[in-house]
């Protein structure tokens, strides 16, 4: 059983209405719960958001006009490699940063869906790595 308590945060949940008040949430088995005992992990959220994983339903970030984008100053995207762990693939950041890394920085700012607006069926697979990346 895992017990994780956010502390000091601004909470916005507008699905239960809560908007920005500075609370703690208590989570248990990555479920939200009422409280937790004093021996739960805590993270000190003070001067943070805490929300619900975000979804973005418009984004370009695997449709042909931003690879073709890609393809720009190599030289700046040499600058800012990712590199392959045991769970992620590598990429490269910059001005347009790779289908992958733009999926990773997703998800370090709480989002858990993005939808490619713009994707043609030839290329879906690319887009739907995307949001396994993500996820």
């Amino acid at each position: 059983m895992t017990a994780l308590r956010i502390t000091g945060g601004r909470v916005y949940d507008p699905a239960n209405g809560v908007d920005g008040e500075v609370r703690d949430v208590c989570l248990r088995d990555g479920k939200v719960v009422d409280a937790l005992d004093e021996h739960a992990t805590a993270i000190d959220a003070r001067g943070k958001v805490v929300m619900p994983g975000g979804v973005d339903i418009h984004a370009h970030i695997a449709g042909p006009k931003v690879n073709a984008a890609r393809r720009l100053a190599p030289e700046e995207h040499r600058e800012d490699p990712f590199d392959r762990s045991a769970i992620l693939r590598s990429g490269s950041g910059g001005m347009v940063p790779s289908t992958f890394v733009t999926g990773y920085r997703y998800a370090l700012l709480g989002y858990t869906t993005v939808v490619e607006a713009a994707t043609p069926p030839l290329a879906a697979r690319l887009a739907g790595t995307c949001a396994e990346a993500v996820a």
